[in-house]
């Protein structure tokens, strides 16, 4: 990879810049009678098809989704974003992701929010900082703090956090946590398989109590039964207000990427 910076735009200070940029962690929101049911009696869990899950069970797919990741080396696919940020759920972003270990990061914006818009981050290149630009006037590139307030907007997480190996990494500390605590009353449920994203995969959900340590108060996670990666996560507070959504989509597991693939002077690519 060029470290230099040769780029096309020349780099601008940070302060002129009113640049709507995002540094992303790596998941619209379901009907909201199953999510509420979820809390109820069982008879309304039964209503909507749901029966409460084997803590073992739920766990034991989790854990499963850990040792499959660490078969990883590097992925694509087309990420699907969902953020409350601020009290407000902003609208769906929908990006292409490359990623490669130990932690390298490409997206690219390709739905209506944020069109044109790229972001790169390589850990220990270019300073640790991310190099991103806008897609749209003023089109300039610049260099980045990942936990800068300009990175930050509009995002829960910054960019070091982004991508499938930080929300297994989430998920799985939490369900590590309610293993080790059977006082906090974790509960599960069991949502059955479907199809998302076109791929056949199973859904469970898991509700934390409040003031416990958990990162959210309900997860409701989706796993491809073929790859057994997540492919949609959901997070909501104590509120029942979603906050975060992120979905994988065709996701192609080691396809071999290499540097050239995280360069930003790769010509497919308006650094």
């Amino acid at each position: 990879m060029n470290t230099h910076n040769s780029n096309k735009r020349p780099l601008r200070p940070l302060a002129s810049l009113a640049l709507g940029l995002i540094a992303v962690a790596g998941l619209s929101s379901l009907s909201c009678s199953p999510a509420h049911a979820a809390e109820a009696e069982p008879g309304l869990l039964e209503q909507y098809g749901l029966t409460y899950a084997d803590p073992d069970t739920v766990r034991e797919a989790v854990y499963r989704m850990e040792h499959a990741y660490e078969r990883v080396t590097d992925y694509t696919a087309t990420f699907y974003k969902r953020e409350r940020v601020r009290g407000r759920l902003l609208p769906m972003e929908i990006m292409e992701i490359k990623f490669r270990k130990p932690f390298a990061v490409y997206l690219k914006w390709i739905g209506k929010r944020h069109q044109g818009q790229e972001s790169l981050y390589v850990k220990g290149w270019n300073n640790n900082k991310l190099m991103a630009h806008p897609g749209s006037f003023p089109d300039v590139t610049v260099s980045l703090s990942p936990s800068s307030s300009l990175a930050m907007r509009g995002n829960r997480h910054d960019i070091t956090e982004c991508g499938i190996g930080k929300i297994i990494e989430l998920i799985a500390h939490d369900m590590r946590r309610s293993e080790s605590n059977p006082n906090h009353d974790v509960r599960f449920i069991d949502h059955g398989y479907t199809r998302i994203y076109g791929a056949r995969s199973r859904c469970v959900e898991a509700i934390m109590p409040e003031d416990a340590g958990y990162y959210g108060h309900r997860a409701k996670i989706c796993m491809d039964t073929k790859t057994e990666l997540p492919n949609r996560v959901q997070i909501w507070n104590h509120d029942n207000d979603l906050v975060e959504d992120y979905g994988f989509k065709n996701l192609q597991v080691n396809p071999g990427l290499t540097s050239h693939d995280f360069d930003p002077e790769n010509s497919d690519y308006s650094f």
